[in-house]
């Protein structure tokens, strides 16, 4: 077989293979976006479901909640109370410290005032001496 008859038999074949081709290439991308459709809905839907199960699950709290009795209401208020008393205890400690550190740093003004006042007093005498000293100089 020569080249002539090899592209002639291609050119022949080529109508029957292309057609089931293309056809195949349809139908493939429409199952893709069938299978992308779908998988957006089921999304869609488990969103939902998601969120209806949150708003279940809020009601359900909502009617515990309401029809408690009252030994569980007594005893949870019991506990805040607790609650509460603690807090009011931690924060008169946080206020005493407070008060405590308002002292401690009104006596460590006074003592770096002081350190302040020392350091003057020697930087003056020092230019003093040193007066002195050019002026022993001098003479």
């Amino acid at each position: 077989m020569d080249w002539g008859s090899t592209a002639v038999l291609v050119g022949v074949l080529s109508p029957l293979v292309g057609a089931p081709l293309t056809a195949i290439t349809l139908y493939l991308r429409a199952i893709r976006e069938h299978q992308t459709t779908a998988a957006a809905e089921v999304m869609h839907r488990i969103e939902n479901l998601e969120r209806s199960i949150r708003d279940l699950s809020r009601a359900i709290a909502e009617i515990e909640r309401d029809y408690t009795t009252r030994e569980e209401w007594l005893r949870e208020s019991m506990h805040a109370r607790q609650q509460l008393e603690r807090l009011a205890e931690a924060m008169a400690k946080v206020q005493a410290e407070l008060e405590d550190g308002r002292g401690l740093a009104a006596e460590l003004a006074r003592a770096t005032g002081a350190i302040v006042g020392m350091t003057g007093k020697l930087v003056g005498e020092r230019a003093m001496n040193n007066e002195r000293g050019t002026m022993s100089d001098e003479r």
